[in-house]
């Protein structure tokens, strides 16, 4: 039961006991009566000064406490005619102030931060404490490729379907580090945390470097097969004209003492010719061409590749299965430079599988793309990692050249690719930019 009830409720017990004892003695003796009486005005005035100076201070911080209650830092309570409870109150109003001041101050804070992760450039991924997806800024979504929120909302990272999910979990605290996609797209990312009620509350930060490291790494490559072709092809060049010039004048004077030096010379000359042809793949990588762009037939241009590849595929018995989409879609880009890509990747699965396998051409309009599958062996995700990086083959013969083309191609069309091995299939995705279709 509330004071103030309390309060009145003793009121009229005591002014009611004052009246019953003053009415027994009303006719039998006057002046008892009217001490009595006397009495009980002096209780209704007591009470009432017991009124102003405790319960209604009381009852004005009781308001207030409810105020607190419903955080309503706004409403400031009245003075009274009591001035030691006008201190308490006093003290309560520039409490609630204090409290409205930095109430406000946090809101433009939070407010001013928000709007700050917003805009960033960089990438925001914001955990709750259990390490559960809690936000994703715009350039998170972005960067992952994240159509909507709610799709990995409450997951955690592993099971969000990022597709370097598990390497962000695996993030430790303050760590700073570099992670490279399926394809070749590459990520800074950082794990930090911020203080939320008194619990550390985690983040990730991502930047993407693809474009800043691959410029780097081009221009590095470039500058070096340029330096070993010109040093090459100069040496090649000139031991090839002495080697000629020595072959031909053993044949005009062959006899049998010379019987195993001409071998060794014409022998000489092949490997000097291999190495001309081993240092003019690197130059040609170098030498790419800006793509001449035309309108093209995704699905023809599959169908072309299918016939230039069936046959090979059928020495090795492998099925080689077109799967179109049913829309026209017809797409700019350089045909001839594309069609090299996907003969090229072709190739590379059908050498994978060997003998006995399935490869399948797959295009699609939503999203705009084409497919390349092999149930072959799978890809290691150490060698994934490397599998675009210059110069890297797992081929003993190989020259590290031919993903080196495809990936160039690819990014001067602006092209998003993805390498997956996975149910015991490989898939290679090429994504075209939806402003290139018509």
């Amino acid at each position: 039961m509330k004071s103030k009830i309390l309060f009145w409720l003793l009121v009229i017990l005591v002014f009611g006991a004052l009246l019953s004892i003053g009415f027994l003695f009303y006719k039998t003796d006057i002046y008892k009566f009217m001490i009595i009486e006397g009495v009980a005005i002096l209780a209704i005035i007591l009470f009432i000064i017991l009124y102003y100076r405790l319960i209604k201070p009381y009852q004005i911080i009781a308001d207030g406490m409810e105020l607190l209650k419903e955080q309503d830092f706004s409403t400031r309570l009245r003075l009274i005619s009591d001035s030691e409870a006008n201190k308490l109150i006093s003290i309560f109003n520039k409490m609630m102030d204090q409290l409205k001041d930095e109430r406000l101050q946090v809101r433009e804070k939070n407010h001013f931060l928000d709007l700050l992760i917003q805009a960033s450039p960089q990438g925001v991924i914001i955990l709750d404490f259990d390490d559960h997806i809690s936000e994703i800024n715009p350039s998170g979504l972005r960067l992952l490729d994240i159509n909507n929120i709610n799709e990995v909302k409450g997951k955690k990272l592993s099971d969000s379907g990022i597709s370097i999910g598990s390497q962000l979990e695996m993030l430790k605290a303050s760590e700073d580090v570099v992670i490279r996609s399926s394809g070749i797209t590459m990520y800074r990312c950082m794990r930090s945390s911020f203080i939320d009620r008194g619990f550390s509350h985690p983040f990730i930060l991502i930047e993407e470097l693809t474009h800043e490291l691959l410029e780097i790494e081009k221009k590095s490559y470039e500058n070096i097969i340029r330096m070993m072709a010109h040093e090459v092809n100069n040496s090649v060049g000139a031991v090839s004209s002495t080697l000629n010039v020595i072959s031909d004048i053993l044949r005009q004077n062959y006899n049998n003492e010379l019987a195993d030096v001409l071998p060794a010379v014409d022998a000489s000359f092949d490997r000097c010719r291999h190495l001309g042809y081993f240092i003019s793949n690197f130059a040609e990588v170098v030498k790419i061409p800006e793509p001449s762009l035309a309108e093209t037939d995704l699905n023809e241009l599959a169908r072309s590749v299918d016939a230039l590849t069936r046959l090979e595929c059928k020495h090795r018995n492998i099925g080689l299965k077109l799967d179109l989409t049913e829309d026209n879609n017809v797409i700019r880009l350089d045909g001839i430079q594309f069609e090299q890509v996907l003969v090229n990747v072709i190739k590379n699965a059908y050498e994978a599988i060997g003998e006995n396998g399935e490869i399948r051409i797959v295009t699609r309009s939503n999203p705009l793309s084409i497919q390349i599958a092999n149930n072959g062996p799978g890809i290691p995700d150490d060698v994934k990692q490397k599998l675009f990086t210059p110069f890297f083959t797992t081929k003993s013969s190989g020259q590290g050249i031919g993903l080196m083309f495809v990936r160039e191609v690819l990014i001067n069309h602006n092209c998003k690719f993805d390498l997956k091995s996975e149910n015991g299939w490989t898939r290679f995705d090429i994504y075209f930019p939806e402003n290139k279709k018509f």
